[in-house]
């Protein structure tokens, strides 16, 4: 571990080069180098040993490919959709039926919210989706992007039932949160109750997915974001001025020949089979288990495995309703594979970097270990939520990593809350009032910090997915993120000074959301004045 402030520089240095160059994955190059030659303290020949062997331990993942492999075979539904004329038909019939801008951001938000199941999934096909419709709207790709990131992570954390409930209830037990008790057990309560209870208390999900929808709703547009709005109003250009990012043509001649159930049965489909390998996995009843449907997610621990083959037998079940149809024929299965391919490779790309940048972070430099324990020192209780919220919001910019994030501090607020309690453990969360908003703040940090994070796989997603240059959507994204990022702070801050579960939630959350829409509908008349 170098336990000095250089282990900050290599993601600040992507930030600035990507900034610069607007090249991230020329940034986050640079960013692993320097990474590797921090940890081997300048050797040459040791910094491109480490680089080989973190890149090799990537590869060597099971879970990677897994990931990958999902995120080609989305791009190939995507490709699908395109060539059987699916997506066109979503854009035809809903285009006959949306009147303003307003009820397609809105259509935006209610299908994100269909597929909460997890974040790669929503992110990928919401903005290839929605793209037709934005145009015909005059929406710029960045508020698209905006619309779409904003309903990945913030939304999958507050759903029980999502990819990310069996990664936190993980967890939550190697915190020592235990039901019955093992030999660390500090808390003995079972550990998917404490996740259900320190749901409300992730502030900053609760406050942006209210944020988005009065957006939306009351048409609210300033900063950077109002720029691309006006020059998609005024030049019909939805890229902020700069030409089309380069894509993948996904549609063919007989397009408008398809129907709405070839949009929707992939859509089903993919879902269906999203949840019900959930519950095979799980050891769900119905499959000849034990478990019931919630604890089937809790038992879960091959989220990535479960995606992969969804997307899978998803492509497989929609490839060959679209050959009955006679709007696919065999020979033309490589060619949407290829498609789905490099619609998705770009994104892979980053990705890998991402992660591998990451992992250097976590394992050789101990990045996050360094800021928590700059950020986290000797606080009185009443202020740990926000001590959390903040180092769990800024090591997850810096890594990129909102499951990194968690699985690092955890085992850190836990034994920390237990033992300023001055109680004997194994204790009851009864007995601990702070123990729920600490969790959901650095729930909170984390969930944010992936969001505003330019080096954070969903970002680079759904830049992607809806047709955004990746730095735009960061700067147009920041300001209309920052109301929630503040306000939760200060809800934090009141949440830990009332020692009651429901008079904290009730007071920190009416004060949060009331700020919030209050900054938004400020900095929207601002603007209108200006």
């Amino acid at each position: 571990m170098v336990d000095s402030w250089l282990v900050l520089l290599p993601p600040v240095l992507v930030l600035l080069i990507a900034l610069y160059t607007k090249r991230l994955t020329e940034a986050l190059t640079i960013g692993i180098i320097s990474a590797a030659c921090i940890a081997t303290q300048y050797s040459p020949l040791a910094t491109v040993q480490l680089i080989g062997d973190r890149l090799h331990s990537q590869i060597a993942d099971l879970d990677n490919w897994y990931t990958y492999s999902f995120l080609i075979l989305i791009g190939s539904l995507i490709a699908l959709l395109g060539h059987t004329g699916g997506a066109a038909a979503f854009a035809r019939i809903f285009t006959q039926r949306l009147k303003s801008a307003r009820m397609v951001e809105t259509s935006s938000f209610l299908l994100s919210c269909t597929l909460f199941i997890d974040d790669y999934l929503s992110n990928l096909t919401v903005g290839h989706v929605m793209r037709p419709l934005t145009e015909s709207f005059l929406i710029p790709r960045a508020k698209l992007a905006f619309l779409v990131h904003s309903m990945t992570g913030p939304l999958v954390i507050l759903a029980p039932i999502s990819s990310w409930a069996a990664m936190i209830i993980s967890q939550l037990e190697n915190a020592g949160i235990n039901s019955p008790a093992e030999a660390n057990t500090k808390v003995l309560v079972d550990p998917f109750y404490v996740y259900l209870k320190s749901i409300p208390f992730i502030f900053y999900s609760v406050f942006l997915l209210i944020s988005v929808i009065f957006i939306i709703r009351q048409r609210i547009s300033f900063g950077a974001m109002k720029m691309h709005e006006d020059i998609a109003r005024t030049q019909k250009n939805f890229f902020g001025g700069k030409p089309e990012p380069t894509t993948i043509d996904i549609n063919n001649d007989t397009a408008e020949q398809g129907i709405m159930a070839d949009f929707l049965l992939p859509l089903v489909t993919l879902v269906a089979t999203v949840i019900g390998g959930v519950a095979y996995a799980g050891n769900y009843y119905l499959f000849g288990g034990t478990a019931t449907f919630m604890q089937a997610v809790r038992n879960n621990q091959q989220p990535f495995l479960v995606l992969a083959a969804a997307g899978l037998i998803t492509f497989v079940i929609s490839t060959l309703y679209a050959l009955l149809r006679k709007r696919l024929s065999v020979t033309s299965i490589p060619t949407i594979l290829m498609q789905g391919f490099w619609l998705m490779a770009s994104p892979i790309v980053m990705v890998f970097l991402a992660s591998t940048l990451g992992l250097i972070l976590k394992n050789d430099l101990h990045t996050g270990q360094y800021l928590a324990q700059s950020l986290v020192g000797s606080v009185s209780m009443a202020f740990l939520p926000a001590m959390f919220y903040v180092a769990s919001l800024i090591i997850t910019i810096a890594t990129g990593s909102a499951w990194g994030t968690i699985a690092l501090m955890l085992p850190i607020a836990v034994p920390m809350v237990t033992s300023m309690s001055g109680l004997m453990l194994p204790t009851t969360p009864e007995h601990i009032f702070i123990l729920y908003p600490v969790l959901g703040a650095l729930f909170s940090g984390a969930v944010c910090g992936d969001h505003i994070s330019p080096i954070s796989e969903t970002t680079i997603m759904a830049s992607s997915s809806s047709g955004c240059y990746t730095f735009d959507h960061v700067k147009t994204q920041f300001p209309y993120a920052m109301p929630a990022t503040v306000c939760a702070f200060i809800a934090f801050i009141i949440a830990g000074h009332i020692p009651s579960y429901t008079q904290s939630l009730i007071v920190s959350l009416t004060m949060g959301i009331i700020t919030c829409l209050i900054t938004l509908y400020v900095l929207h008349q601002k603007n209108r004045v200006a």
